[in-house]
């Protein structure tokens, strides 16, 4: 299954943050919420008059903008399909969604201000339009969802362009149904939050392999990304309970072969990973040139065939690493969900903290410093505190302990970390009686991994396990 599409943006980055600095000044003051209804121009202009169009066919041609206000809301609402009007309203301050999304917008600090574009894209967006963009069957072209962000001065602008035709199909089509496309919002808007560099690579699409897209079952060309798109999924799920339920424990019970790798992958390059048994079939390149003719091939593998660290390199680890702390640490997911967001906004100025080992550190040293409180302490009395070797023992599940002891605290320790929790010494001494425990779990079909996730924090409840800041 493709998850969000993108496409190389730069120079349409920096172009259209121009045109909204321009348009909307104001905005770089304080964090803030914008929309724009973007639909093709003879429309925009019956429903609001010409005076009201915002620089006719920027964002795509034959389309135009107006700033969405109090005052031409309810022209809107009678203008735009069913489904914007919907998403407007799901995200006026004080719904639940908006309380939500404000949660998210906060990872950064509130030093980016984001534009959300509401597009009427029932007729075809025009190629190489400011839009992320996919063909319908035929060939016409529909907005999908996307965000990016660059600076302006001291501070950030976000764009996301949310389109008719996704919200119409993913609601019809996904788990969760309306709330699936509320979650995409949410995963579209936390990428907002990852400011600076997106990737080594200079470029996405060299992460995303020789389609230009990503796939839920696709390892990646690196971990940063793909932790971004796992993490944003999360946020998309937290208030969605059919889709854990109907796609992501399904995919982590798979004992088969659910892992692909495209040859033009830079992964394809990698023999450890490469080379791990598999099976391939070749498939048609979405772009054919004389220097890449022919077919390319996609190599599938099983989980357990996967060499542990480069599991890490799939966006689905990302999301159940967090689901799954999400739903047991500390047995409060409001408080676990916190906990996240802090994790997630130590590494929203640098790309290189963007990967589950440093948020392994950062959500094991929230546990100890919980643990030293004295609402820890009465936790611990109470059989509901979580263990801060909680953190290393779920992703060593995650990825089934295909990492040695050397590997996994090599990566522990890569990005340097400012703190180091107790855990990331004390965990190596359990390491392989967790492993025991749920060993069979692990190895069964299908993969009983709700219950290995479990028994391991069972396991990191009893309370020798609990390290705290300052303590034993």
């Amino acid at each position: 299954m493709k998850t969000h599409h993108d496409r190389d943006r730069a120079p349409l980055i920096a172009c259209a943050a121009a045109l909204i600095a321009v348009l909307f000044p104001g905005m770089a003051k304080a964090q803030s919420l914008t929309f724009i209804y973007v639909a093709p121009t003879s429309a925009i202009r019956t429903a609001f008059g010409a005076a009201a169009v915002a620089d006719t066919g920027f964002l795509t041609v034959g389309y135009a903008q107006v700033r969405l206000t109090a005052a031409n809301e309810a022209t809107f609402k009678t203008t735009a399909p069913a489904n914007l009007g919907r998403t407007y309203d799901a995200l006026k301050s004080g719904t639940p969604v908006r309380r939500r999304l404000d949660q998210i917008l906060q990872i950064s600090g509130g030093l980016v201000d984001l534009t959300v574009a509401l597009v009427d894209d029932r007729t075809s967006i025009s190629p190489n339009s400011q839009f992320a963009d996919m063909p319908r069957g035929d060939g016409s072209l529909y907005v999908w969802p996307a965000a990016w962000v660059s600076p302006v001065g001291a501070r950030y602008r976000g764009f996301i362009g949310l389109g008719t035709s996704a919200a119409d199909s993913i609601t019809n089509t996904e788990a969760g149904g309306w709330k699936s496309w509320e979650g995409t919002i949410m995963h579209e808007c936390s990428h907002t939050q990852f400011v600076g560099e997106k990737t080594k690579w200079g470029s996405v699409n060299i992460v995303y392999g020789g389609d230009g897209n990503h796939w839920y079952s696709e390892i990646l060309g690196e971990q940063e990304l793909t932790f971004e798109e796992g993490l944003g999924t999360f946020f998309g799920l937290v208030d969605n309970p059919d889709w854990p339920r109907q796609a992501l424990v399904p995919f982590f019970r798979n004992a088969g072969e659910r892992y692909k790798v495209e040859s033009w992958s830079v992964l394809a390059g990698n023999a450890e990973m490469w080379n791990s048994p598999h099976t391939e079939r070749d498939e048609t390149p979405p772009v054919s040139t004389p220097a890449r003719p022919g077919l390319y091939a996609v190599r599938s593998y099983r989980w357990q065939s996967v060499p542990g660290f480069f599991v890490l390199f799939n966006e689905n680890t990302s999301t159940a690493f967090h689901y799954y702390f999400w739903s047991h640490a500390n047995g409060n997911r409001d408080s676990s969900f916190a906990m996240i967001r802090r994790s997630a906004a130590a590494m929203s100025q640098n790309r290189r903290r963007r990967n589950l080992a440093f948020a392994v550190n950062r959500l094991s040293l929230q546990l100890e410093d919980f643990a030293a409180t004295p609402a820890g302490a009465a936790a611990k009395q109470a059989g509901t505190l979580t263990s801060s070797m909680f953190p290393y023992a779920l992703l060593d599940v995650l990825t089934h302990f295909g990492m040695t002891d050397e590997k996994y605290k090599r990566e522990d320790l890569v990005n340097y970390p400012d703190r180091n929790p107790k855990a990331a010494t004390d965990y190596w001494a359990r390491r392989a009686a967790v492993r025991q425990l749920v060993q069979a779990d692990l190895s069964a079909n299908p993969i009983r991994i709700d219950e290995a996730v479990r028994a391991v924090h069972d396991y990191f409840r009893t309370p020798d396990t609990i390290l705290a800041t300052g303590g034993p």
